[in-house]
């Protein structure tokens, strides 16, 4: 991108798009299993309790990851499917739960291990069966909580290769991107 653009991008960024104030955008976005996988990689610490991550989405809201844990390499993956239960309300609750949707004895114990093996990213949660991933807990981990303040409405789907995000945003008149 050019430097001009760029630079007047950021400044009406850091500004809350003073110049944009009105627009309304709706995107539909599918993020390939490729892409999720390399994402997931980067984010993995070096030398943690989890070596890999692969990530599969299915058709029906389902994804299911691959779990390889340090180790002997001998050990087979963990595989855990998990579906997509209860999607964001913004900006009141930004929360998207999933649940196991296996419940072989092997995966269910594996998974009640998981937070006692692996310290969960702040904003992740896991109880019983269910998992709760706070979007605006995450995003403020990274510095990047302002754009969830644009967002007025967002929805996780799945299909076969990619999970799809829906996402409507807005900018208003004097908004600074936070709520």
């Amino acid at each position: 991108m050019h430097p001009v653009i760029l630079d007047l991008l950021q400044r009406q960024q850091r500004d809350g798009f003073p110049d944009l104030g009105g627009s309304e955008f709706a995107a539909t976005i599918p993020i390939s299993d490729g892409l999720v996988n390399a994402l997931v990689a980067a984010l993995l610490p070096d030398g943690g309790k989890v070596r890999e991550v692969q990530v599969q989405s299915e058709e029906g809201n389902r994804v299911t990851a691959r779990i390889r844990l340090s180790g002997p390499t001998l050990l087979p993956a963990i595989p855990v499917t998990l579906a997509i239960e209860d999607q964001p309300d913004l900006p009141e609750r930004p929360i998207l739960g999933l649940r196991l949707a296996q419940a072989s004895r092997f995966v269910a114990l594996a998974a009640s291990a998981l937070p006692a093996m692996v310290t969960l990213p702040t904003g992740i949660s896991m109880e019983d069966d269910r998992i709760g991933i706070d979007i605006r807990r995450l995003l403020a981990d990274r510095g990047l909580e302002g754009w969830l303040g644009y967002v007025t409405s967002l929805r996780l789907t799945t299909r076969a290769g990619a999970i799809v995000l829906d996402v409507r945003a807005a900018i208003r008149p004097g908004h600074l991107g936070t709520r």
